[in-house]
């Protein structure tokens, strides 16, 4: 068993013993993993995929792409999001019990060795598909020994724990080397030859499209603050508000350089659209209004409004 889930803090429990263990998997699954989370895992793979695609239609046609190679690799993305939260759920134990006494563990409907199991096992398999299947070993190890360091807070827990943004920084990337992953099972499945540096410029959207979700969802008005460190506890409300837009700005700006002659005019008019509405939902809240959706259901939409155009594309002009 790795040693990442030997030692975490001490926690109790009340109530599990009285349900099976698959019924306490499910309640965490259910409520700290639900099938929506998956979907953006799978949807994270696929519009990278054809993404990717799109990038290299222009090059002779490869050999037909076994499904198991690009099968294994959705699965992969899916099951280290899933390590990532029961990672979070291990090292943030003692913060979830005092300020998210409702989570499934902290009330005591799920133990902590329910979890560390649950990871076990989505270790073992993440092994053996990119060990048999895939063939990325090396990306996945690299995203592997990624997550562990951020599990240890790069051995920084002290300074990192009070520093919302030093956090941000040092975790956020491995997104990033999602992307990669996804890049490396397509040069092995489809494309040794595509251009590399493009591939790595499309990498810099999924990056924007993480980071933006991730503080958007840290945002809370003055009077709304409590002892929980947000984006707009340490930025301000109005400067926190600002970056998800120019992070996505940033994104539809790279999106245009790459496949501006590719997408099609009703693409483009989309694209332009999802960002014109996220803007206009972040600038209301900037003004003291409260729009009818949050900041962070406008983030997510803007995220698979892109991801679900570049998938579209992507399949008919393949």
């Amino acid at each position: 068993m790795p040693r990442v889930f030997e030692r975490t803090a001490k926690i109790s429990v009340r109530g599990s013993s009285k349900r099976s263990l698959p019924a306490r998997i499910r309640i965490y699954l259910r409520e700290m993993f639900p099938p929506g989370a998956a979907a953006m895992g799978l949807l994270f793979f696929a519009s990278a995929w054809w993404g990717i695609a799109l990038l290299v239609r222009e090059q002779p046609q490869p050999a037909p792409v076994s499904p198991a190679g690009p099968c294994a690799g959705a699965a992969t993305v899916v099951l280290m999001l899933l390590l990532l939260r029961i990672m979070d759920e291990l090292k943030d134990l003692q913060t979830d019990r005092r300020l998210f006494p409702d989570r499934p563990v902290p009330r005591g409907d799920v133990l902590v060795s329910d979890i560390r199991l649950l990871g076990v096992a989505a270790i073992t398999v993440l092994f053996g598909l990119n060990l048999f299947v895939t063939g990325a070993v090396r990306m996945f190890l690299i995203i592997f020994g990624y997550s562990l360091l951020m599990h240890r807070y790069f051995f920084l827990r002290k300074y990192m724990a009070r520093n919302i943004l030093f956090a941000l920084a040092t975790h956020n990337p491995i997104f990033y080397l999602l992307f990669l992953y996804v890049l490396s099972v397509y040069r092995r499945a489809a494309a040794p030859e595509l251009d590399l540096g493009i591939a790595l410029l499309l990498g810099v959207v999924f990056l924007c499209f993480s980071l933006s979700w991730e503080i958007s969802r840290k945002i809370r008005r003055p009077e709304e603050e409590t002892a929980y460190q947000t984006y707009s506890m340490v930025l301000g409300f109005r400067r926190a508000l600002a970056i998800p837009v120019m992070l996505g700005a940033v994104a539809v700006t790279i999106l245009f350089c790459l496949y501006w002659e590719l997408f099609s005019p009703g693409s483009i008019i989309v694209l332009l659209a999802a960002l014109l509405m996220m803007a206009g939902v972040f600038l209301q809240a900037a003004k003291g209004r409260h729009p009818a959706l949050g900041l962070r259901t406008v983030t997510e939409l803007f995220i698979v409004t892109v991801q679900s155009l570049l998938i579209v594309e992507g399949w008919l002009k393949r």
